[in-house]
């Protein structure tokens, strides 16, 4: 498990096993598959490579952040991957999208608003 940081390296989630979680690590937030992320919205938001994820855009939203132990493990993980399959059974469009990388950090939007936005 690697927590996910903002701009300022601030924890705003959690990536454990492919699976994008809340801070708390009840949630499901999104998911990546392949390495497209996908959140509320059942089509791609962006591409997760190098470590960060970047919007459709390019701009990076988030990074990855320290890796932790199996001690930091969610214990409900059960509920947390049975929660994961049903977001992955409704995603209908994964089409696999090309970004142009971008060195900058994404103004408008953070990486949970992102996530939380439906189609």
């Amino acid at each position: 498990m690697n927590s996910i940081v903002d701009k300022e390296g601030e924890i705003i989630a959690y990536l454990y096993q492919n699976i994008i979680i809340d801070t708390q690590k009840e949630k499901v937030l999104g998911v990546i598959l392949g390495n497209c992320f996908f959140g509320k919205s059942k089509a791609p938001l962006g591409k997760f490579f190098d470590k960060t994820f970047r919007k459709k855009n390019g701009k990076i939203v988030a990074k990855l952040g320290k890796k932790y132990t199996r001690d930091n493990f969610p214990e409900n993980d059960f509920h947390i991957i049975n929660d994961a399959w049903k977001s992955l059974n409704d995603i209908k469009d994964h089409v696999c999208i090309w970004i142009e990388e971008d060195k900058d950090w994404a103004n408008k939007k953070d990486f949970i608003s992102l996530l939380k936005e439906k189609d």
